[in-house]
């Protein structure tokens, strides 16, 4: 199946231990080269640790970078476009955890 017509999600599906992954294995996840996800990174689009000087992503992370390589490639979106649809994307997702929250509370 094409990235193209994949679901679009912020959040990955849990699974379980969230592993780690240097900026190297994160560019081979993603299909992103190193300093398009530096770029991203700088624009608060993805956030990123720091571990000694040498930057590192989780499972969400990845997960973010292959949503934005969506974007931008598939989709031809522009940074700015990226940002706002993230943004969207994660308001969407905090709506969604607290109506699953509601209802679970009404039953």
């Amino acid at each position: 199946m094409s990235r193209s017509t994949e679901s679009l999600s912020i959040s990955p599906a849990a699974t379980g231990a969230d592993e780690i992954f240097d900026l190297d294995a994160a560019a081979e996840l993603s299909g992103m080269h190193p300093e398009m996800i530096l770029e991203f990174c700088r624009a608060h689009v993805v956030a990123l640790r720091h571990q000694e000087d040498s930057p590192q992503f989780d499972n969400r992370g990845i997960h973010r970078l292959r949503l934005i390589e969506t974007l931008r490639h598939d989709r031809g979106m522009s940074l700015r476009s990226i940002r706002f649809v993230v943004e969207l994307m994660e308001r969407l997702d905090t709506a969604e955890t607290e109506l699953r929250t509601l209802r679970e509370r009404v039953r």
